[in-house]
């Protein structure tokens, strides 16, 4: 109830009153609290914004139907039913029922595609979604069949596109079909799934020396699969980190979404070492994602951001990460005092203490140390068991959890999960590196050979750029898909388990 209020702030003449759903079933009856085709301040403004070709406002419309959450289900189900011939406008009212409906939804959508006349357009607009949110705790029974449908040779987008959902769906492997072919962005995406790849196919993908057009996409599913794992008891494990080595050292632009990918499983395993010159900061913020490996690599992280850090947050949390929280108090002068970074410093140092069974830290005073401007200094204090004043900050839910907690209210781990939450809305948690590049493997394979998509990679030209068929690249499928990309992109929670810090 709380988090569907403060999602609908903004939404001006909409609210009358907060909305509420009355059941948890997937097809839930409408009933009170519900939202229908009756009520005309979301029907039109969903209409006007989602189908309307004049008023159209695909951003708008999808960020409304995830602000609405699930009494909205019923709503756009029924706008969904009642488009019987434009694909375009059943592409948009779709993609926004399952922003609204989530996880909890997923047997009404497929139970809805089960039916076959649902078309390709739709099958991978769903697939997109699936593929770009939140990670599903249960299976979904017959999940290949019902996702691509009747046809024995789905054209190549869909096929690609199933395969990335399946990535984010539990025991997808059964039934999965047998990859035939080495076509770079179906290989790629089969292994992005952890789906099985045949040896041919996989020692011809790997060619380090002499790669072929597009080889990188291969390699980086194969990569991020295995980092999102904690433990990788595969026979290929150490091949692949092997190839994360090679890869690491491979020259150019072209490569630099491989070399990330490389150095988060090199992350991932402790496989890293302080060796030359310092990253670029896009890559040793992934190098430094898990505490283990900020704590090797410490010597390339401090206190205060590097002159050409332009975006600094994540490589100060990793800082904290990578010392005892004594040294990083005994810093405090030097992170304190850019505005940037102390906020996040503070949260990130409050969430260390919080997990500690007796923590300790030197008694410092807010105003005579030069962090009197870092009002979630509250949360040392708080979390080492030092008297602490209730404080006030930008972020409003973070300034509820500091009252909870001045109160005697908040329990520890409670208010550890909060903080680590505000990390991700802040966009600072190291989780954010994966969470980012696999949105990117994502948006590559299925996006950017589109017309709408080419903004992404302006520096490519349009025949170099990877395009799978079976949709026209220049189709107003694309423009819908965008907008539900540049939904996902940005840190909403729940913070999924995968990415938590540990």
């Amino acid at each position: 109830m709380i988090s569907l209020w403060i999602g609908c702030i903004g939404l001006p003449g909409l609210w009358a009153q907060p909305v509420c759903a009355q059941s948890s079933g997937a097809d839930a009856t409408v009933g009170p609290g519900w939202i229908t085709t009756r009520d005309d301040a979301f029907s039109s403004r969903f209409r006007r914004w989602l189908t309307s070709e004049p008023d159209r406002d695909y951003p708008g419309g999808l960020s409304l139907a995830a602000a609405i959450g699930r009494p909205g289900v019923p709503l756009l189900w029924e706008m969904l039913r009642a488009e019987k011939s434009n694909v375009t406008r059943r592409d948009a009212l779709l993609a926004a029922a399952i922003l609204a409906g989530g996880p909890a939804e997923d047997e009404r959508l497929y139970g809805w595609l089960s039916q076959q006349k649902a078309i390709k357009e739709e099958r991978t607009m769903a697939a997109l979604a699936i593929a770009l949110g939140p990670p599903r705790m249960r299976a979904i029974p017959n999940f290949w069949s019902r996702s691509l449908g009747p046809t024995k040779s789905p054209v190549e987008i869909l096929a690609i596109a199933v395969r990335l959902a399946a990535a984010r769906v539990p025991d997808s492997a059964i039934g999965a079909p047998t990859l035939l072919s080495d076509e770079p962005g179906l290989a790629g995406a089969t292994a992005f799934a952890g789906l099985p790849v045949r040896n041919a196919i996989w020692n011809r993908r790997w060619n380090l020396r002499d790669p072929v057009a597009h080889a990188d996409l291969f390699w980086r599913g194969a990569l991020l699969h295995a980092a999102r794992l904690e433990t990788d008891n595969r026979p290929v494990a150490s091949q692949l980190l092997t190839r994360a080595r090679a890869i690491a050292n491979l020259p150019g632009q072209e490569y630099a979404a491989a070399r990330r990918a490389a150095a988060l499983l090199q992350a991932r395993r402790g496989d890293v070492r302080v060796v030359g010159a310092r990253p670029e900061r896009e890559l040793l913020e992934v190098l430094v994602s898990r505490p283990e490996a900020a704590r090797k690599l410490r010597k390339w992280l401090g206190p205060t951001p590097q002159p050409r850090d332009d975006r600094p947050q994540r490589l100060a949390v990793a800082y904290v990460l990578s010392r005892d929280p004594a040294e990083v108090v005994a810093d405090r002068q030097q992170w304190s005092r850019d505005p940037r970074v102390s906020s996040h410093v503070a949260v990130a140092l409050a969430w260390r203490l919080l997990g500690e069974e007796s923590p300790k830290i030197e008694d410092v005073g807010m105003g005579e140390t030069g962090s009197g401007g870092v009002p979630e200094w509250f949360f040392v204090r708080w979390a080492a068991g030092l008297p602490a004043d209730a404080m006030r900050c930008e972020d409003l839910a973070l300034t509820a959890v500091a009252e909870l907690a001045a109160a005697g209210r908040l329990p520890r781990t409670a208010a550890r999960q909060a903080l680590e939450e505000a990390l991700w809305r802040w966009d600072s948690h190291p989780g954010r590196g994966l969470y980012d590049a696999e949105r990117v493997y994502v948006r590559d394979l299925l996006l950017v050979g589109s017309d709408e998509g080419g903004q992404y990679v302006p520096a490519i030209r349009t025949e170099d750029r990877y395009r799978p068929t079976g949709i026209g690249h220049a189709r107003k499928f694309f423009e819908i898909a965008v907008a539900v990309y540049e939904h996902f992109s940005q840190p909403r929670l729940p913070l999924p388990p995968q990415y938590r810090l540990r």
